[in-house]
Parts: C-alpha cells; structure tokens; sequence
C-alpha cells in the first residue's frame, strides 16, 4: 500500500496570510491610545502653563505695587526733610542740658571769711515765707 505514491494531484501550495492589514489596524489602534494619552497630557500642561502664566502676573504686578510704595515712601521722607530744612532743628529742651557738676556749680556771693567766722551757717533771712523749702507738704 502505497500512500500518495501517485503523482496525480498537484502539489499542495502553502499560501501566507496577509499581515499587513493587521499590522496597519494595530498601528490606528496605538494612534488612537497616544492621541488620547496625549490630549490628556495637553490638557494638563495648558493648565499648567495657564497657571504659570498667573504666577508671573502676579508676581509682577506685586513688584510694581512694591515700586510704587517704595516711590510714595522717598516722596514723604524727601517732604520731610524739606520741611525740616525750612522749619529748621528745634530748640532743645531744658531736661537736655547736661548736668553740673562740682566746682562748676554757681555758689553764693558771699564774702569768704576766714578763721572761725567763715564755719558759721548764715542765716538767709529772718522772714521764714522767704526760704526756700517754706510751706511745703511732702
């Protein structure tokens, strides 16, 4: 028993499928993933770059409100000192006057006496309304 011993039939042709067309479908398929992937990603960085884009005007116009003081701060003190230089410096007042000291204080005009005469306590004045610490409550 021969088995396809005779040559009759023609001999059989293995045919390949077409990939191609596989190929091109997974190729829409990953377009269609990228594109949603990537419409996702552009929404995030347009919010991004609208929110960096606030930031920057917020910055600057923090600046120039900064600036703006800054001049209203050097118009005032450059005010004052004219009005300094008009007005000119204050008399300075009594508490300012530095203290005396010693043999700087004025004494009283009395005449120098000598001896026992010169150790003796003065009397000021015989009326007492006329001293100094008179009627005075403590």
């Amino acid at each position: 028993m021969c088995f396809g011993g005779g040559g009759s039939q023609p001999a059989s042709v293995i045919t390949m499928p077409d990939t191609g067309s596989y190929d091109r479908m997974y190729d829409r398929q990953l377009q269609m993933m990228q594109m949603s992937q990537n419409s996702e990603l552009n929404t995030y960085q347009s919010q991004l770059d609208a929110a960096v884009m606030d930031q920057q005007e917020l910055v600057s116009d923090l600046r120039d409100l900064r600036k703006e003081k800054a001049e209203d701060i050097a118009s005032v003190e450059a005010e004052a000192r004219r009005m300094a230089n008009i007005i000119g410096t204050p008399p300075p007042e009594l508490s300012a006057k530095a203290p005396v000291v010693g043999s700087a204080r004025k004494k009283p005009k009395t005449q120098e006496k000598k001896g026992k005469r010169g150790l003796r306590i003065a009397r000021q004045s015989a009326n007492p309304a006329d001293s100094v610490g008179y009627n005075l409550n403590i």
